[in-house]
């Protein structure tokens, strides 16, 4: 009787961390460490290729029978180190793009530590997001969140797009943070904190090297 009691306890456990390993979500800014122009949201099944021509080697095939099903190469869990967004759920499966050109051809980065890229069709130009069609899109619905390793002083609201313009808060709790326009590398913030009180003014959501200070707030889906 005890050890039914341990296997069913343990059969619980596998049960409620399960969304948990499913879904990758980027949560600071060392998860990404390849920007490149924005994301290319993947399908279920794909090719990658060396070079931008379907004659050229494959060098990786994904095949998933459903796109919940883990993207295994050579014994590596693929969703780990390429994607900086996993939902299966919502079949959103994003990796960052070097570089494209007109005939649908995208460079992609497979593996965020390494570096390694390839190239992958897509006829589907809603499939590619700039980092601002990325945060209009999926940051105008599920809100959007700092970077947890953002430093202090990028938690700043502005009174204008600019560093130099007059400081109007210093966020030290943001709870929920929604946006009304994107200028440049500056976003028109209301920022709720703990004491929910909305806060307004111009948050630094891009730096000038291309890097994100914040993403989409994915998580608020599930």
């Amino acid at each position: 009787m005890k050890n039914f009691r341990v296997f069913f306890i343990f059969i619980l456990f596998l049960f409620f961390i399960q969304p948990a390993i499913a879904d990758i979500i980027a949560h600071s800014s060392k998860n990404i460490k390849h920007y490149g122009i924005g994301v290319l949201n993947m399908p279920k099944n794909y090719k990658v290729y060396q070079f931008p021509y379907k004659e050229a080697k494959i060098i990786r095939e994904v095949n998933y029978e459903g796109i919940k099903k883990s993207a295994i190469v050579n014994s590596i869990d693929m969703r780990k180190v390429s994607y900086v967004t996993y939902i299966p759920s919502a079949n959103i499966a994003l990796l960052t793009v070097e570089a494209s050109n007109p005939d649908g051809w995208y460079n992609v980065y497979l593996n965020q530590e390494t570096g390694e890229t390839g190239w992958v069709y897509s006829n589907d130009n809603s499939a590619f997001y700039t980092y601002k069609s990325l945060f209009y899109t999926f940051g105008k619905k599920y809100g959007i969140r700092m970077f947890n390793d953002l430093a202090s002083e990028k938690k700043k609201l502005y009174a204008k797009q600019s560093v130099n313009s007059q400081q109007l808060e210093q966020l030290s709790y943001p709870k929920h943070i929604t946006f009304t326009v994107i200028r440049g590398n500056w976003l028109l913030a209301t920022v709720s904190d703990m004491t929910k009180q909305a806060k307004v003014g111009w948050f630094n959501w891009r730096n000038d090297d291309g890097t994100l200070n914040m993403f989409p707030n994915f998580k608020e889906q599930i």
